[in-house]
């Protein structure tokens, strides 16, 4: 039996989304506790206690004076799947080659897809495509390599769904927000978003509706359609 898992997160983050996909993923219980971003309640008492850099995600693993906390979605999802093994979210040891493959594109995501993510100056900064400029022209670069990556899929590393996905879908759902057309540019991505949004746990979360009114409501328009 696992230990008390809370999960502090926000509807409306693909960052905090991640943790939720993989508890679901093991169908184990877990609290989840959200956190009004909007309002700063994340920089306030209680929850801006629990964790030094006062974001979301966090999650805490265990109760008491034994209780392990931990921030940041991929290091999150990493220890999720060591302390609870099954069902197993990266290929065995045993599978040498998609491991490494999953390792890396985790890596890639994080140093060359997510720092590429324009979504926060949009919504927040209303910088238009003419204004953010070259930075668009790297995304818009970038994308065609993951539609490469999938291949024959239907995942980033085949059959199996794993962290790699946990990690780069929901940052992929932020460019279809922003009117990125998977289907005319990479339509192996297309056909990878289609996998994904109808996975069980992404349709149990409910984060994909929530996200896209959120992107609508505040007018994220088509900044890289196109």
């Amino acid at each position: 039996m696992a230990p008390k898992i809370t999960l502090y997160t926000a509807a409306l983050s693909q960052n905090a989304v991640r943790p939720e996909l993989a508890l679901l993923e093991k169908g184990v219980p877990f609290e989840k506790v959200h956190v009004d971003l909007l309002s700063g309640e994340h920089k306030q008492p209680p929850y801006g206690e629990i964790t030094p850099r006062r974001q979301v995600p966090t999650l805490t693993y265990g109760e008491g004076d034994q209780a392990i906390t931990l921030y940041e979605s991929v290091a999150i999802i990493q220890f999720l799947d060591d302390m609870l093994p099954k069902p197993p979210l990266m290929p065995p040891v045993s599978e040498p080659a998609k491991r490494a493959k999953a390792l890396v594109r985790i890596a890639e995501f994080q140093q060359k897809l997510d720092s590429k993510n324009v979504f926060g100056s949009v919504i927040f900064r209303k910088q238009t495509r003419e204004q953010l400029g070259a930075r668009v022209d790297a995304l818009l670069e970038e994308l065609p390599r993951w539609d490469a990556y999938v291949g024959d899929g239907p995942f980033l590393c085949g059959e199996q769904f794993t962290l790699a996905d946990i990690a780069v879908f929901p940052l992929l759902m932020h460019f279809e927000a922003m009117g990125y057309d998977y289907a005319k540019h990479t339509p192996s991505l297309h056909s990878y978003m289609e996998q994904c949004k109808a996975r069980p746990s992404v349709v149990q979360s409910g984060w994909v509706e929530i996200f896209l009114a959120f992107a609508r409501e505040r007018e994220a328009g088509q900044v890289l359609a196109g």
